[in-house]
């Protein structure tokens, strides 16, 4: 028989996870060490520049200013794997390239061993738990279910989960994905045990999940309620209202890094991103029908007394092939970016298969089980062996001192330390794994605060008007833009119109790619002006009329001159000689949780049409702003509610074990 004795059950579990880690693993070993790879265009470069930040600059994480003209730090993506690179970056004294491939190969190969658990926690065997952790690892049925994946992922058997990750670069996304199972797991345990221990131990992985990767948040919210349908506790009423406090708590505690507003500014942000989604009649009579489908099976599968682990699996199952399908097959989505979820429907396949062949093979004798696993073994291995060979292109190794994205970050940090610039595609993506020059542009579309860029970058990557990209270019600060043609070595090629920057002064060139100034009167990041100076209606992007008055005051000799310094990335000072009504316009995304202060006096600090910071600094003479970022009262109640959610977790564990040894030292003495 397969399954063990009690006594040998948990060397036999660690056996199992053993093989399923070292199976993955084998699929990408180079990744363990692989510093930069040729596949420059990957989204990684993105993460890496927030881990080298995150590493150089902890624990100053309340402001970034390196992206978008500046954005809350919780903006900048869900922070839990970019905090555990960076430690392990800090640790081991390795580039942040490095400790990130690392990280990303582990988490990669510990995705099947926590599914394993969580299905062997579901269903109680270890066989059918490994049968489906297995065929995960080894084969995607999104390859066998949409032809664009197939094609994407080198066929029907394709290594579509190793593609994502070392293609596309998807690593805090497969962190949510290891996660995941983790918490569904103790999210069981703590329903039917019941205690302190696990109850909390559910909702620092729920919190996990959310802090990896949003659509991670999303997919868990999608297998929770999945679960919760399942059936596996007979009184549903106090499963869901648990299941809710626990949910809760973890929210709580996970609060800093995803308060309201950063949630506000992803849900304005997802449809315009990754492809345009609209919320239709269509769309909306789409997801009610969804809803009405999912809780019609589930009450079917009720009825029918279906095991629970079969309904979880079918359900989850049913849940991310409509989102999937709808939009690969039928060319509707049911809500933002749904293709990416694929990996989550892969995932869901194997547990509705494994479960509800263990529904169906109650009957089964021991030894076909056992041929069962042998198969699955047999067939997967020549699978993975395949799947290692074609995913060794994308792990070749590159000499990154010899790419035009490093180039220009050094030259940059040599020639412009600290000016902002307007940088393209993987330019942009690597610019801030190697320097700390803020910029326009950035590497998370979605946590974009100033929603009027969206239409600013636009503007200078498809316009063919010079005078128009250098009018916002200069109203937002940019002392350089980085261009190059159809010769560029840049991977994107985003401009449509790079000619439009020929007859700016040049000042540095490598091959096609060129680094050209903008024309400013001062290079500095704060401006006197008068209020008649402001932008009084938000300009369109295509347009810079309503920015004239704005840029004359710019250019205007006759304004008193401010210098604009940075202290820290959450603090900065301006000083100038100013008259009782002259205002400070400042070239950094406004946000509530900023505050202004001379002589320790508070001064009103607002927003312009720019989405940029105003201040009225009320002196008359030498004057001195000091400028601090605390997050606003948003982040202190977010901050305190998850301090003292944790304080209130550990105090009860700390009482129920006290009650535990009490109760045990009674036991001992009677």
């Amino acid at each position: 028989m397969l399954e063990s004795k009690p006594r040998h059950g948990a060397w036999y579990t660690a056996a199992l996870a053993l093989i399923l880690f070292a199976a993955n693993a084998s699929v990408i070993p180079s990744l363990f060490h692989l510093e930069y790879s040729r596949d420059m265009g990957s989204i990684e470069a993105a993460f890496i520049s927030l881990v080298r930040y995150i590493r150089d600059h902890f624990p100053d994480l309340h402001w970034f200013p390196l992206w978008y003209g500046g954005i809350p730090f919780q903006d900048s993506y869900p922070p839990l794997l970019h905090l555990t690179v960076a430690a392990v970056s800090a640790a081991f004294g390795i580039s942040p390239a490095l400790a990130y491939h690392a990280v990303a190969a582990s988490v990669y190969a510990l995705g099947p061993v926590t599914l394993f658990w969580m299905a062997w926690r579901l269903c109680g065997s270890r066989v059918w738990a490994f049968l489906a952790a297995l065929l995960y690892s080894a084969i995607s049925p999104s390859c066998w279910l949409i032809r664009e994946v197939r094609a994407d992922a080198g066929g029907w058997f394709g290594p579509r989960r190793g593609v994502v990750l070392m293609h596309y670069g998807e690593g805090p996304h497969f962190t949510s994905m290891l996660l995941l199972p983790l918490a569904i797991g103790l999210l069981h345990l703590a329903l039917r045990k019941r205690t302190p221990l696990w109850f909390m131990l559910a909702g620092l992985s729920l919190a996990g999940v959310a802090l990896s990767n949003w659509l991670g948040a999303f997919a868990l919210a999608v297998a929770v309620a999945a679960y919760l349908l399942s059936g596996f506790e007979p009184a549903w009423r106090p499963a869901w209202i648990r299941a809710a406090l626990i949910g809760s708590c973890a929210y709580a505690i996970a609060m800093p890094w995803i308060p309201p507003s950063t949630i506000a500014v992803i849900r304005a942000n997802a449809p315009l991103v990754g492809g345009k989604f609209e919320s239709t009649i269509t769309q909306r009579l789409l997801v009610v029908g969804f809803c009405g489908i999912l809780l019609l099976l589930a009450w079917l599968m009720a009825r029918l007394r279906v095991p629970p682990p079969a309904r979880f699996g079918l359900l989850f199952f049913y849940a991310t092939a409509a989102i999937v399908l709808t939009r690969y097959w039928f060319h509707q989505s049911l809500l933002p970016q749904p293709e990416r979820y694929h990996l989550e429907m892969d995932m869901a396949f194997w547990l509705a298969a494994a479960f509800t062949a263990q529904a169906l093979a109650h009957r089964m004798r021991p030894h076909w089980r056992k041929w069962t696993v042998c198969l699955a073994v047999a067939v997967s291995i020549p699978i993975l062996v395949h799947q290692h060979r074609f995913l060794h292109r994308y792990e070749q190794p590159i000499d990154i001192h010899s790419t035009v994205e490093y180039q220009t970050a050094q030259w940059l940090n040599t020639h412009m330390p600290g000016s902002r610039v307007f940088a393209p595609g993987t330019i942009g993506f690597w610019l801030n794994a190697f320097s700390d020059n803020p910029q326009l542009t950035g590497g998370f579309d979605n946590g974009e605060r100033n929603h009027l860029l969206q239409s600013v970058i636009f503007q200078i990557y498809a316009g063919d008007q010079q005078n128009i990209a250098l009018d916002y270019l200069r109203a937002f600060g940019c002392d350089a833009v980085i261009a190059g043609g159809s010769d560029s070595a840049e991977v994107y090629h985003p401009y449509a119109h790079p000619e439009k920057f020929h007859g700016l002064t040049e000042q540095w060139r490598r091959g096609g790619d060129a680094v050209y100034a903008v024309p400013r009167h001062s290079s500095s990041l704060a401006h006197a002006l008068r209020r008649s100076s402001l932008v009084v209606e938000t300009p369109p992007g295509y347009s810079s009329k309503e920015l004239q008055p704005y840029l004359a005051a710019l250019e205007d000799p006759s304004l008193p001159p401010a210098a604009f310094r940075w202290h820290g990335t959450n603090a900065a000072s301006i000083t100038a000689n100013l008259r009782p009504d002259d205002l400070l316009s400042v070239q950094v995304t406004w946000d509530a949780g900023w505050n202004a202060r001379v002589a320790g006096a508070s001064r009103p600090v607002w927003g312009d049409k720019l989405g940029q910071m105003v201040i009225e600094p009320r002196c008359d003479g030498p004057c001195t702003v000091e400028l601090t970022y605390d997050g606003g009262r948003e982040m202190w109640i977010a901050s305190w509610l998850s301090r003292l959610t944790l304080a209130a977790g550990l105090a009860w564990l700390l009482l129920a074990y006290g009650r535990w040894r009490k109760h045990s030292d009674s036991t001992k003495t009677s």
